[in-house]
């Protein structure tokens, strides 16, 4: 039964969302949506993946405002997928891992404002009976809400760029068949646990035919993003002021092609990075993109009017990385576009 509701959704939206209407500010729609990201809520002994109920509260009253376009992670997915635009500041929540907290604290909070979300089940976590974990019984609760969609996150919740790709298929095909038992399907959307993907892991992930998959890195997602490793922006106590809250929400994509080095796991240390920003983009010269392990922006050199190249001489340590690239953008929100990077070859 959820299944034909959340199809009809989906019609519904497609009519509502996808024409292209002005939104604030006199603005029409556009080719970017923001995917946001939390963990845990109200687990302050969890600072590192847990937003305070406060901060989460003042989320939620933003969001609540009428200029931004709060969808199912579904209808961005689909959005891209047809290569057909979306209102302004179009927005969607996700939750990955399954602790209680996002039953307990996240869903009342959520279902209030009517806002809808994907929580993303590592299934090894909650057969494990932690009793920091959702149970089998709160999912289902949860999966027969229209707001709610349940995700793919694995079973073990291990970094698959540390094991072969059959490994990851194999801890794979152990969360399906719990899935199948416990809800009588397997979700297809899919979330690499930590963010962590390779190429030879999307490749091996072509067989599960899934709607989507998504990864975690700073970056506004766009048609030209890669369905199969979409980005998000995560929150947690340190990084979840409102201040950024709204920076990040209000932030729209900087459209990019032919983008190097292609993977996201390192050959060469420090990489040689390149893109070429659409000819319609404007104010090149405001563009800064920030390492995440330097206090201080990249060098850029830009070649002839749109083809950017970042250098930086300090090699990332082992660990996952990222950089950041931002500049002003119309109606004071700004463009923003990520490059993740994993550099765990001394952490295997």
């Amino acid at each position: 039964m959820k299944s034909l509701i959340i199809q009809l959704c989906i019609i519904i939206s497609t009519f509502i969302v996808y024409t292209p209407v002005a939104g604030a500010q006199g603005q029409v729609s556009e080719d970017s949506a923001v995917i946001i990201m939390y963990h845990r809520f109200g687990e302050n002994d969890f600072p590192s993946t847990n937003v305070t109920l406060e901060k989460f509260d003042q989320h939620i009253e933003e969001l609540n405002k009428d200029k931004y376009n709060i969808v199912s992670l579904r209808t961005i997915t689909d959005a891209l997928k047809n290569d057909l635009k979306l209102p302004p500041r179009t927005i969607a929540i996700t939750i990955d891992d399954g602790y209680l907290s996002s039953y307990t604290e996240a869903w009342p909070r959520l279902k209030r404002a009517a806002i809808p979300f994907t929580i993303f089940i590592s299934t090894g976590s909650i057969n494990e009976k932690n009793q920091r974990s959702l149970t089998w019984e709160n999912i289902r609760e949860l999966d027969a809400e229209p707001l709610v969609d349940i995700g793919h996150h694995g079973h073990a919740h291990a970094h698959m760029t540390k094991i072969t790709p059959s490994e990851a298929m194999t801890d794979i095909a152990t969360a399906d068949e719990i899935f199948q038992r416990e809800l009588g399907y397997i979700p297809n959307i899919f979330a690499f646990p930590y963010g962590e993907y390779s190429e030879d892991l999307l490749k091996a992930i072509k067989v599960k035919n899934y709607h989507a998959a998504l990864a975690q890195f700073s970056s506004v997602a766009n048609r030209n993003s890669n369905l199969m490793a979409l980005p998000r922006f995560s929150f947690n106590e340190k990084y979840s002021n409102i201040d950024r809250f709204k920076l990040i929400i209000n932030s729209r994509a900087l459209p990019v092609m032919d983008i190097l080095p292609r993977s996201p796991m390192l050959e060469v240390n420090p990489p040689t990075i390149g893109f070429t920003v659409d000819n319609n983009i404007d104010g090149l010269e405001n563009l800064n993109c920030f390492p995440s392990h330097l206090s201080k922006p990249a060098k850029i050199n830009r070649i002839g009017k749109n083809r950017i190249e970042v250098r930086f001489e300090k090699p990332f340590p082992s660990g996952r990385h990222r950089i950041n690239c931002t500049m002003p953008g119309p109606n004071g929100r700004w463009y923003w576009y990520g490059i993740p990077f994993f550099n765990l070859a001394s952490n295997k």
